[in-house]
């Protein structure tokens, strides 16, 4: 031969054969195993596979050769003219020849090779190109994996193994997916296009709930896997995603739901309470212009356009139009008439489509720009409203002049005519076109979903309600003047100006009586004072018959009178927080006129409040008012323990407790829910902005500025209820 070959003898192993493929297996494993120069290597004619593989194959292939070498051997059998024919392995040959061909390797580049007989060239390439199995994908994933754990980079481990980034990257976000469904996939219980499906979310749990509830199903197909992923998430594409936006979003920490393998795929927000929240921020930051301007302003994230028909209508007055926006829209409704007439698009040029299409929309802009200068009549805002909502395109809606059905006017006159006529009919209503429909004019309740996003449930704010109203009741049943001025402001607003809805007392005397009172009252602050209030009621004349009973009441003297009257009028105070929506202020006065301190009078504890919200709240709360590392480390527990943690963090010895120092622990015992807080007293949550020289608001209703705990902390109790609570 031309060349030298390196030649070795394989030995069988020391086990004997025992079946005819056994030996067939020895026989085979003693043929020459020799290094042979790639000179004298050319493709069988006998090799089977006919059809060559795909381009992208023999590339990965190549590159996997010029990095790693030559695995396994060739197998090939000796031709007549000295040289061998590859039998086995004929792309192998083919990438080494292309290697010696850009001078990688020179042309006599040893090959490892096994030499058989020819008459074995059939079975032996054969047996190869069908016994070949592809690499698993998972097995692929984990390899991979392990690779980027000991420091290698996606590019590098795609030339090594002679495959695409993108492949190397699609298999490393399997990492997203639970070990419990690649061993499903691993057993062939799903499809790589299933297990695809779940890394929309890095949830395990989530993973495996879906995969519950699919896995045994006919046939599970992607979609559905995808669908129940996000069954509770809105698409980035609705009209509340796009009204507040990817970038809006991913700022305040949403979780953003992609298909990783999907370029094109709609991303999904996961928390939609976070979501509807930042959504009603955004309409509530947009209906503060047009405060000013009308009766009322409601913030919806959705109304549907019929319910609109159930009010009134007022509209703008007709003005002169812009003359330079009239002047363009004459302009552009002459060039697009031009444009259709010369040849109707058929031999535009590009520049003449882009123009003909941008009329249009420019077209109703300018009609929406003239609208918009059209003002109302003072009179009209007067009586009717706006709602601001989300359009069906995901852009500021604004429903101007909506009259509801009570504010619609009726012309003193012509009405008294009209009736004198027998004409009911014939009323009128100056300047407002009446409803179309009897529908309930739909209720707006942002307030509800601003809550929702903490986790602060319908029954939590309940007990809010509830608590927020047992103390203020307890500090009004102990002032007459307050109590005297709260009842006869009720019974005037009903008996004088016929007004319902707004009153903050119910005259029919029925006591509020809170769902959760037996679990949220006793003990408390407010519950003592009532207890202390109540021993001290003069009642002995209600076991009397009537009209004794009265007779003996009207004898008490004044003093025992108006205990009995702030009692009684305490118990029907209404309850409401004020972060609800549209809450009556005379509530409000009223607390703040007693000085309602509802720190000192109740603190959050795990039951009451930090174990019924959720956990991103809490952590939140920990870092605006305690500190980032504190926040991290309870980050990090679970929710019951959280929920101790932060009833320690802010009770009143927290100082003590928990070792904050006297700033601190001063903001944290001061610190109230949203809406617990009566106006003019104090919300620790918004007045702590700075750890020293925190400046509150004393339950006097002035600004007192301390440098400790002790200076400031105010009475737990009024100073004439303080010995008997105590």
């Amino acid at each position: 031969m031309a060349k030298s070959q390196t030649k070795a003898k394989i030995t069988k192993p020391p086990v004997a054969a025992k079946t005819a493929d056994a030996a067939t297996t020895a026989t085979t494993m003693t043929q020459d195993l020799r290094l042979i120069p790639l000179d004298q290597l050319e493709l069988s004619p006998l090799n089977v596979r006919k059809v060559a593989a795909s381009a992208a194959d023999d590339t990965e292939l190549l590159a996997s050769i010029r990095e790693n070498g030559i695995k396994q051997n060739l197998v090939v059998h000796v031709l007549p003219d000295g040289k061998f024919a590859v039998d086995a392995g004929g792309r192998r040959l083919k990438a080494l020849k292309q290697l010696a061909n850009d001078g990688i390797i020179p042309n006599d580049h040893p090959v490892s090779c096994l030499v058989e007989d020819e008459q074995d060239a059939i079975v032996t390439s054969t047996t190869e190109n069908l016994q070949r199995a592809a690499m698993h994908p998972a097995d692929q994933f984990e390899a991979f994996a392990q690779m980027i754990a000991e420091g290698r980079k996606e590019d590098d481990i795609a030339l090594k193994f002679g495959v695409s980034v993108d492949l190397v990257r699609r298999r490393l976000k399997l990492a997203r997916i639970a070990p419990e469904l690649i061993e499903q996939f691993r057993g062939g219980e799903m499809t790589l296009e299933c297990v695809m499906a779940f890394t929309l979310t890095d949830d395990h749990d989530r993973q495996m709930t879906v995969w519950n509830a699919v896995k045994d199903s006919y046939h599970i197909h992607p979609q559905s896997i995808k669908r129940q992923l996000t069954e509770t998430a809105h698409s980035a594409s609705s009209s509340i995603g796009r009204f507040v936006g990817i970038k809006a979003y991913e700022a305040a920490d949403g979780v953003l739901l992609r298909d990783l393998f999907d370029d094109n795929a709609a991303a999904h927000m996961e928390n939609p309470e976070l979501l509807e929240r930042l959504a009603v921020e955004k309409l509530q930051d947009a209906a503060k212009t047009y405060d000013a301007d009308w009766k009322w302003v409601e913030v919806h994230l959705a109304v549907d356009y019929g319910a609109f028909r159930s009010f009134g209508r007022v509209y703008p007055q007709d003005i002169e139009p812009d003359a330079d926006l009239l002047a363009e829209e004459n302009h552009l409704m002459a060039r697009e008439e031009e444009l259709a007439l010369a040849n109707d698009g058929a031999n535009w040029t590009d520049a003449e489509a882009d123009e003909y299409h941008a009329i249009e929309p420019r077209l109703r802009e300018i009609e929406a720009l003239q609208k918009a200068r059209q003002p109302y009549a003072a009179a009209d805002q007067a009586i009717a409203g706006c709602v601001v909502t989300i359009g069906h395109d995901g852009t500021l809606r604004v429903e101007k002049g909506l009259v509801r059905p009570d504010d619609i006017p009726v012309v003193q006159e012509e009405a008294k005519d009209a009736v004198d006529d027998g004409n009911q009919a014939s009323i009128t209503r100056p300047n407002v076109t009446l409803p179309t429909s009897s529908a309930p004019v739909p209720v707006s309740d942002p307030a509800t979903t601003l809550r929702k996003a903490d986790g602060i449930s319908a029954s939590l704010a309940d007990d809010l309600r509830a608590t927020r109203q047992h103390i203020l009741r307890a500090h009004l049943a102990a002032d007459y003047d307050v109590a005297f001025d709260a009842m006869l402001y009720a019974l005037c607003e009903q008996a004088l100006s016929h007004s319902y809805g707004t009153e903050a007392l119910n005259i029919s005397i029925s006591p509020f009586l809170a769902q959760n009172r037996e679990t949220i009252h006793p003990d408390s602050v407010a519950q003592k004072m009532l207890d202390a209030l109540e021993q001290d009621l003069a009642i002995e004349w209600m076991t009397l018959e009537k009209p004794d009973d009265f007779r003996a009441m009207s004898a008490l003297p004044m003093t025992q009178k108006q205990s009995l009257f702030a009692w009684a009028v305490g118990s029907t105070i209404k309850p409401q927080l004020l972060s609800d929506n549209h809450p009556t202020p005379i509530i409000e006065e009223i607390g703040a006129r007693l000085d309602v301190d509802v720190a000192a009078c109740w603190r959050p504890t795990a039951s009451t409040y930090w174990g019924r919200v959720n956990k991103g709240h809490a952590v939140s709360m920990a870092r605006k008012l305690v500190g980032d590392d504190y926040a991290e480390e309870r980050s990090r527990e679970r929710k019951g323990d959280i929920a101790a943690a932060m009833e320690r963090a802010f009770a009143e010895q927290a100082a003590a407790t928990e070792g904050f120092d006297a700033a601190v622990a001063f903001k944290t015992a001061r610190w109230l829910p949203e809406g617990m807080a009566f106006q003019g007293i104090g919300d620790a949550s918004e007045t702590f902005n700075a750890p020293d020289n925190a400046v509150v608001t004393s339950a006097g209703g002035a600004d007192q500025t301390t440098s400790s705990a002790e200076d400031a902390a105010p009475d737990a109790l009024p100073a004439f209820l303080s010995e008997t609570a105590a």
